[in-house]
């Protein structure tokens, strides 16, 4: 019986100390902890139309750049420019020996004279086969002609037609035979197409030359210079016709130049993969050369719509994807985000939060999704 009571006084005296600690941790302020609000900045995100900057340097060149070249092989006599030379539209540029070609197109005009002669024979024996196929014919007639003695008239008559055409070809190639010869002989000189410039000479006075062998590079004043440019695949996609760019030179520190691309290469250079862009470059007063060494900023004529946020407002970030958080009503949310590019303090994003919402840009390393916020 003692021993009933002992244990019965030990049992009410463990519910009597469980009790006591269950209230004392209830009534302790960790057993149901509340997070701080947390104070942050915001910023409100911003629609914008976004045009694509390709940068890009090159080298700068008359937009007409011509290989002069003797039709006709032969040693230079004289070239009479310089290089840097300015010149006008029909200037006596170089020229060639002639004895040879002149030979030939002396050749050529005997040749056709020839040829008259050879016709104008022609023709006379024609007439004469006409006169005795009729005389043969009439004698046929009045039966004092034999038929043997018809025919042989007749075949004759044939064969002087035969020979006044072959007579009339001949005297046809003869005279494009001279015509070729004076060409030859026009062309053994080089006169400026059009004014512009001398930009080099690849040959001297006394060199043998082959024909179509460059002998001077002419640049052309009647077209504008054009600044020659590669760009990446990715670069060539946002560019078109027509958009505008700003170019500076080493040549004039400081100093801006307007263009606008006047062409774009249809198909990627097969060694470095890149495209060729044609800037034509804006006259200004001052002197441009070919060859000075220019700096492109394309600006595209296509907006991408995006969303630009200040980069403080990214928490984390990989590749492509990112966290931010906005505040909606006293609590913040997280926010995954598409990443466009990185543009200075901006951050553009293609898609994730919209124009007006308000992005936290401060306090980001304590937030989490549904953490409650004071606003400054």
């Amino acid at each position: 019986m003692k021993s009933y009571i002992i244990l019965f006084s030990l049992f009410i005296l463990s519910v009597l100390t469980f009790q006591s600690c269950s209230d004392t941790k209830a009534s302790s302020p960790d057993s149901n902890p509340s997070t701080p609000p947390r104070t942050v900045k915001v910023m409100p995100a911003q629609s914008i139309q976004y045009r694509e900057a390709v940068k890009a340097s090159g080298q700068l060149a008359l937009a007409e750049e011509a290989r002069l070249s003797f039709k006709t092989g032969g040693v230079i006599r004289k070239i009479h420019v310089r290089e840097g030379q300015q010149v006008r539209a029909g200037q006596l540029l170089a020229e060639i020996e002639t004895d040879e070609i002149s030979a030939r197109a002396q050749q050529a005009e005997l040749g056709k004279a020839q040829g008259a002669i050879s016709v104008e024979n022609a023709r006379l024996a024609l007439q004469l086969a006409e006169r005795d196929y009729r005389n043969a014919k009439g004698l046929y007639t009045d039966s004092v002609a034999t038929l043997e003695q018809l025919e042989n008239a007749e075949v004759q008559l044939d064969n002087a037609r035969n020979q006044l055409k072959l007579a009339e070809r001949a005297q046809s190639i003869q005279a494009q035979q001279e015509e070729v010869a004076n060409y030859n002989l026009r062309h053994a000189k080089i006169l400026a197409p059009a004014d512009g410039t001398i930009l080099k000479k690849m040959a001297e006075p006394n060199e043998v030359t082959n024909p179509g062998t460059p002998v001077l590079l002419f640049g052309s004043h009647s077209k504008a210079f054009v600044l020659r440019v590669s760009v990446t695949d990715k670069d060539v996609v946002h560019l078109n016709l027509g958009d505008p760019a700003t170019v500076v030179f080493d040549a004039y520190p400081g100093r801006t130049f307007s263009g606008s691309i006047r062409e774009i290469a249809g198909m990627a250079d097969p060694y470095t993969g890149t495209f060729e862009v044609e800037v034509e470059v804006k006259p200004e007063a001052v002197a441009l050369r070919s060859g000075f060494i220019g700096r492109v900023s394309i600006q595209s004529s296509e907006a991408i719509p995006l969303i630009s946020i200040p980069t403080d407002a990214l928490k984390v970030a990989d590749g492509q994807a990112g966290i931010v958080f906005t505040a909606v009503g006293n609590q913040a949310r997280q926010q995954k985000v598409d990443i466009y590019k990185l543009q200075g303090d901006q951050l553009l994003l293609r898609s994730g939060v919209n124009a007006g919402d308000q992005v936290i840009t401060s306090g980001l390393g304590f937030l989490q999704d549904g953490t409650p916020i004071i606003i400054e």
